[in-house]
């Protein structure tokens, strides 16, 4: 693996892993700008949307083939093509940091620490993490690196 995005791995990991504890330890619940932007602890034992609750050890090995997936891809982009690339070291760095630190919370806890709220009108997204963020960057920008080549 590359130094950088090692780099912008351990990053990820560790900031997401510093809020949720501070998130945890502090049961926190507090109206950011009202009407539209919370930090509320909650614990999520699914995926997103809470997708496969009370599947702790299917979740937990999705996200480690997951990671074997992508170890291939990142491979596959490096050596096949020959470049060096930061946007592309950014993507697979926050998605590892991403992945890795909710697969923390599963396998320690048995569950993903979750405190962003956001409502748009009237609408509540479902509540989600730091690591879900740094997850959907990071598949956003490989995709963009990948159509950029195409």
């Amino acid at each position: 693996m590359k130094k950088k995005i090692l780099i912008y791995s351990l990053y990820s990991l560790l900031l997401d892993q510093v809020i949720k504890y501070i998130v945890y330890k502090s049961q926190i619940n507090v109206k950011l700008i009202p009407n539209f932007l919370s930090l509320t602890y909650t614990s999520n034992n699914g995926i997103a949307f809470s997708l496969l609750s009370g599947s702790r050890l299917i979740i937990i090995l999705s996200s480690l083939i997951l990671v074997v997936v992508l170890f291939y891809l990142l491979k596959n982009d490096y050596l096949s093509k020959g470049r060096d690339n930061n946007l592309l070291d950014i993507a697979y760095g926050v998605l590892f940091g991403g992945i890795l630190g909710n697969l923390i919370d599963r396998v320690i806890r048995g569950y993903v620490i979750d405190y962003v709220s956001i409502k748009i009108f009237n609408y509540y997204f479902p509540i989600f993490n730091l690591a879900d963020v740094f997850i959907t960057i990071g598949v956003v920008l490989l995709l963009c690196v990948k159509f950029e080549d195409d």
